[in-house]
This record gives structure tokens, sequence and C-alpha cells, in this order.
């Protein structure tokens, strides 16, 4: 898997009025990009299902006015993670965590 797809997928799906997160790597850049883009202090990955959790009960009630936020909150309410997590897992993490130029398609 190339990192990249993950978060192009993530920040195509983020605009689109109905979508869903397909895999713990989306996942893993959903979460990050949500801690980085509101400026939240991210937790520490203990689980896939953890972080998904923790994630969605940070942000679900954020006041925020960007429909990309709200889109990904709601899309990783549904998600059910799988208990795989792996390098590339955590890296996509990363790299949402560390995004400079979150939703932006290129790199």
């Amino acid at each position: 898997m190339v990192p990249v797809l993950a978060k192009m997928a993530v920040i195509i799906k983020s605009q689109q009025k109905t979508s869903v997160i397909m895999g713990n790597y989306e996942m893993a850049y959903a979460c990050g990009l949500l801690y980085n883009v509101c400026g939240v202090t991210p937790p520490e990955v203990t689980t896939p299902e953890q972080l998904r959790e923790d994630t969605v009960n940070t942000f679900e009630g954020f006041d925020t006015e960007d429909e990309r936020v709200k889109k990904l909150v709601h899309m990783l309410k549904f998600y059910a993670p799988e208990q795989e997590w792996d390098e590339q897992n955590m890296e996509l993490w990363n790299m949402g965590l560390q995004e400079e130029n979150p939703w932006v398609l290129q790199k």
C-alpha cells in the first residue's frame, strides 16, 4: 500500500456527500488529520478500535464550521476497525498528525 493513496482517498471522501472509510490505513490517516487540523493533543495509540473511539468521542461534538471535519467524524463513527495495526498504519497516523497542507491532494 502506498501511503499517499490512503491520504488521497481520505481527502476526496471528506468532500463527498456519501462516503465510507475502507480500511485501517484510511482510518489512521483520518484520525491523525483530525487531531492536526483541530489543534487537539492526540492520544497514545493502543488499538485501532481505541483510536477510533477516542477520535469520535473527541470530535463528535466539536464546534467547527468545516464540513470536511464533520464528514470525517461521521465516517469514523460508522467504521469498524480491523484488529491488525502495523508500521504502515503508524506511518499514516503520523502523516495525518504532521500534515502541513491539509486537504491538498498533491504532495
